[in-house]
């Protein structure tokens, strides 16, 4: 398994058995969100982002998200919020949102 980083334009295939040792897991109980999707990322308070991609990194299937208004901490550490600046988050780091709920 490799444990490097790897962004995927489409959802590689996957398990949820977080055991697995030769396929890429994916730890949320929800599926894969879709591009396109907001999501909440949990994980330092981030917020509400929108997914752009894919990633995967130590045997792990992740989102790569654009925060919607990241705070000053969250630009100053990885400039400004881009589809080529997103951030990858892993799903047990994040929520689903509907598009119709309030920041």
């Amino acid at each position: 398994m490799n444990i490097h980083f790897e962004r995927h334009e489409t959802v590689p295939a996957y398990t949820r058995n977080l055991t697995s040792k030769d396929q890429i897991k994916w730890s949320a109980e929800f599926e894969v969100p879709a591009i396109g999707a907001d999501i909440l990322i949990r994980l330092n308070g981030i917020g509400r982002a929108r997914v752009v991609g894919y990633a995967t990194q130590g045997g792990y299937l992740g989102v790569m998200s654009v925060p919607c208004t990241p705070s000053d901490w969250w630009i100053r550490q990885n400039g400004p919020p881009t589809p080529d600046n997103a951030a990858l988050a892993f799903g047990a780091e994040i929520a689903l949102l509907s598009s119709k709920e309030p920041p």
